[in-house]
Formats: structure tokens, sequence, C-alpha cells
């Protein structure tokens, strides 16, 4: 089995709603759930200085 796992660092100028931080990286939101900081947040959260953020696709099945 091969999995691909992709790190990166982004450095934001501002704050940044998880919903503008997706669609900047073209990432659909309905296909990602966001940590921030080890914790599930919402795509309207604001992004603060010094917060780690991690993007997980979805995954569904049974």
């Amino acid at each position: 089995m091969s999995t691909k796992s992709t790190m990166t660092e982004l450095i934001l100028e501002k704050r940044t709603a998880v919903s503008d931080l997706l669609a900047e990286l073209n990432l659909e939101s309905s296909y990602f759930a966001v940590l921030i900081d080890g914790r599930t947040v919402s795509l309207d959260h604001m992004i603060n200085e010094g917060e780690k953020v991690i993007i997980l696709p979805k995954i569904a099945g049974g």
C-alpha cells in the first residue's frame, strides 16, 4: 500500500478565515476537515498568529 503525505508551511500575512485559506489552496471545503491546534474548526474560524493548521481529506466508508 502506498500513501502520500505532503506538509507545507505557509505564512499568512493577515488573519484569514479557514474558508479563504482553502479557496486560496484550491481545495473544495466539502472534501476536507480542518483542525487548528488539534481541534476541528468551522469554515468561518479566523486563523490567528501562531496557530497550527492541519487540513485532512474527509474519509467515508464503513
